[in-house]
């Protein structure tokens, strides 16, 4: 009977297995050779009196963020695998064999474009001919490691547990796709991040220079104050005209900093005789968050209760239900522009608009006509009744998913055990559609976070949401700097949005 023998761990590294070794540890260097060498680039391009924010505003645009990153990612990874070939660790094989296969195919690629088009790298080093064919050598010499690797598998000590090699199947897998998402979002999300850092204007000639985080700290800058009411010559405080305290003007009473970094007060709340006052250097942009976050919390609630029904009723076995779940999706198909159009000759403050005449009429709640979209108190309200009349249908399409995966025989056993509906609900249909709710909510917040388009369209500029307000800072006041920093803060609270989902949902867990 044969047996598969390996070699002891004591036993001398071979030639071939110190050749391989030394090869990754060759790749992690140059990759920190690069970075360092892009870094000392910049700095010998710093002009006499030069301030350190000019020379790394010029290193990010030209390298960015995720260049050096990846470069010091790959350089720790190899160097690590290199030294872990070299005490012939077979997992660590493993993975160099597919590191090999990957960096062949991307060095075949380069070479090919080198031969079309010419390759040039950062410094111009390779173009056409020369190039390819030098890069083609470097990948015959990977694939000369990767044919190596696979035929002399007991070279290596030690066993690859499964766990270990569906984790490297599934990176290998992945690979592919973190590349697509490193080119089309990553690197437009640094670009951003890297603008944010400067005072660039939009559409203009003009040199921008680094300003660091200013724009996040003025966009960012809250504080809280509590100022004490007017008070008379016997010490009690002064009443105004409709006879309520009367309070000074913040930035008459506060600390010269108040009025020298420009704060606005946002909203005041009285406590006895001293008032709360919540100021901002961006009073706008902090309005537009309060506006978008209160949208957003209102319509994905009802868009959620209400998808859930419609998802259980059209899931249920009825005559028509095929045509109801067609009838169901016309508004998500109409697109937002068109609605928002529509409702908003619905929602005129006279006896035309169908929605006053409603109330008022046909189901008499209302005593006069409201003005939906001029009342400020009125205009969220108004946006979120828009809102879920469009997108409830979505909402419900995908929990309808989700509802039909849930076994029948899964209710049948409830009932037998004399479960109720309500009990059935709670105990089967939401823990088993936990998963689809926070595939849901993520989507759906996502875009209520993200609105623009029935904002602007209702209430223009009356009442921002954060991408109006980016869209007018951009558009209208050209600072480019400052609007690629609201995108990024709207990019941090999606994000929180979407953690906090998965967090509180326990999809992790499934």
């Amino acid at each position: 009977m044969a047996v598969e023998t390996r070699r002891d761990a004591t036993t001398s590294t071979s030639l071939p297995v110190m050749l391989v070794g030394t090869l990754f540890l060759a790749l992690g260097l140059v990759a920190f050779v690069l970075l360092l060498n892009n870094i000392i680039t910049s700095l010998n391009l710093r002009a006499d009196g030069e301030n350190f924010g000019t020379t790394l505003l010029r290193f990010l645009n030209d390298y960015g963020i995720i260049v050096p990153l990846i470069l010091v990612a790959v350089g720790y990874t190899v160097i690590r695998i290199g030294l872990r070939i070299y005490n012939r660790n077979s997992t660590a094989a493993a993975w160099g064999r597919q590191i090999l296969l990957w960096l062949t195919i991307a060095t075949v690629v380069i070479a090919i474009q080198s031969f079309t088009s010419g390759f040039q790298n950062t410094y111009n080093s390779f173009s056409g001919l020369t190039g390819g064919v030098i890069l083609l050598v470097v990948a015959g010499v990977f694939i000369l490691g990767y044919i190596w690797l696979g035929n002399n598998a007991d070279e290596f000590s030690g066993e690859e547990t499964l766990s270990q090699a569906s984790s490297r199947a599934a990176w290998n897998l992945l690979l592919p796709t973190i590349v697509v998402l490193v080119l089309v979002a990553a690197r437009p999300l640094e670009a951003t991040f890297i603008a944010s850092l400067t005072d660039a204007r939009f559409a203009s000639s003009q040199e921008s220079h680094f300003v660091g985080l200013d724009n996040y700290a003025q966009l960012l800058g809250v504080r809280l104050d509590t100022v004490d009411c007017e008070r008379d010559d016997a010490g009690a405080c002064v009443l105004d005209a409709s006879g309520e305290i009367s309070f000074p003007r913040a930035r008459d009473v506060l600390d010269p900093s108040y009025q020298d970094m420009r704060f606005r007060d946002v909203t005041s709340i009285r406590i006895g005789e001293s008032q709360l006052i919540f100021s901002a250097r961006d009073r706008d942009f902090i309005n537009s968050v309060g506006n978008t976050l209160l949208f957003t919390v209102l319509s994905v609630t009802f868009e959620l209760i209400l998808g859930m029904f419609v998802a259980m009723v059209i899931n249920s076995k009825f005559t028509g239900r095929g045509l109801m779940r067609t009838a169901m999706l016309v508004p998500w198909a109409i697109p937002t522009v068109v609605s928002a159009r529509l409702w908003e000759i619905m929602l005129r403050d006279n006896q035309s608009g169908v929605v006053n005449q409603f109330f008022t009429h046909v189901i008499p709640v209302l005593n006069s006509s409201q003005a939906w979209l001029a009342n400020s108190n009125l205009q969220i309200p108004a946006l979120v009744a828009v809102d879920v009349w469009k997108t409830t249908p979505f909402m419900a399409l995908i929990l309808l998913a989700g509802l039909q995966v849930i076994p029948s025989d899964v209710y049948e056993a409830a009932e037998v055990d004399g479960a109720s509906k309500f009990r059935q609900f709670t105990s089967i249909t939401l823990p088993l559609l936990r998963p689809t709710i926070a595939v849901a909510l993520v989507f759906r917040t996502l875009d209520a976070i993200r609105v623009f388009d029935v904002f602007n369209v209702l209430l223009g500029r009356q009442k921002l949401s954060m991408a109006t307000y980016n869209y007018e800072t951009l558009s209208q006041n050209q600072q480019l700097g400052y609007a690629s920093a609201i995108g990024v803060v709207i990019f941090i609270i999606i994000l929180l949005f979407a953690v906090a989902y998965v967090k509180i949902l326990g999809v992790n867990a499934e």
